[in-house]
């Protein structure tokens, strides 16, 4: 790998055998120097990763260090870089799996952006249950706080889990994972809209098998809405809840669809 290797050195206009600080040093600089430049970018990007590579012995799988490395240091960063990281080494396994999962939440969000809170659809879809858990801990969670809390937890915990995994994914430089994230949020917003919308009917089949109407005080959003003197609005309160699902969804859409984009231009090849 002699060969390469002194061209990864030229290429940062390093002598070779320089040291791992130098690597680094010179990296950050011509990064710098290079903003705008993809080719460029590219090129200085992979002669760093083809020494840091070969003295670790590790192997870059997917572009997740990449985007870590190319995104810039903490102080450096900004919403653009941290959204749209530069793409480059896209390992084409990733990729097409990365697409395969893109036109699966498409298919799956689309169609639970046409079904109105009425139809109860969101409420036998395989990601409801997937979400059941965390409503039925945030009940648990929140409970320190009070009854009130308690009972909204549940949907409070909804959400919160999927923002938590979206921050968590932009911290480590996983933009297409954050962008699925954005989708998770944005879908647990029209997982809930049917049960907003039955707070006053009461008569959505709840967990255990019973309704709102069977067991008085049972039915989350009759109890969060009653309290709150506000149980006319519920319908208001729904759509209103399915409008920023879809919003959300539709917004990672577009975020994944960028990425995906960046990926197939810069994909190994």
């Amino acid at each position: 790998m002699g060969g390469i290797e002194e061209s990864c050195y030229a290429i940062l206009g390093l002598h070779e055998g320089a040291s791992r600080e130098e690597v680094e040093e010179a990296f950050r600089r011509l990064r710098r120097e290079s903003k705008g430049d993809w080719k460029r970018l590219k090129e200085i990007t992979w002669a760093y990763e083809t020494l840091a590579d070969s003295r670790t012995g590790t192997v870059n799988e997917g572009n997740e260090k990449t985007a870590l490395a190319v995104s810039g240091d903490e102080d450096e960063t900004t919403l653009l870089n941290l959204l749209f990281p530069p793409q480059v080494k896209a390992n084409p396994f990733y990729f097409w799996g990365r697409c395969l999962v893109f036109a699966l939440i498409l298919m799956a969000g689309v169609r639970l952006m046409i079904h109105l809170p009425s139809s109860e659809l969101a409420g036998h879809s395989f990601f409801h249950n997937i979400s059941l858990p965390f409503h039925e801990a945030g009940h648990i969670v929140f409970r320190i706080f009070g009854d009130f809390m308690a009972v909204l937890g549940g949907s409070l915990m909804q959400v919160i889990i999927p923002v938590v995994c979206l921050a968590a994914f932009l911290k480590r430089g996983d933009a297409f994972a954050a962008s699925f994230a954005l989708w998770w949020t944005g879908q647990n917003f029209i997982d809930m809209a049917p049960y907003i919308n039955d707070a006053r009917a009461q008569r959505l089949m709840l967990l255990g098998g019973v309704t709102g109407e069977d067991v008085p005080g049972y039915h989350d959003w009759n109890n969060i809405l009653g309290r709150l003197g506000l149980l006319n609005i519920d319908h208001s309160l729904a759509n209103t809840s399915h409008i920023v699902g879809s919003l959300l969804m539709t917004a990672a859409f577009i975020w994944a669809a960028i990425i995906l984009w960046m990926q197939w231009k810069n994909r190994d090849r």
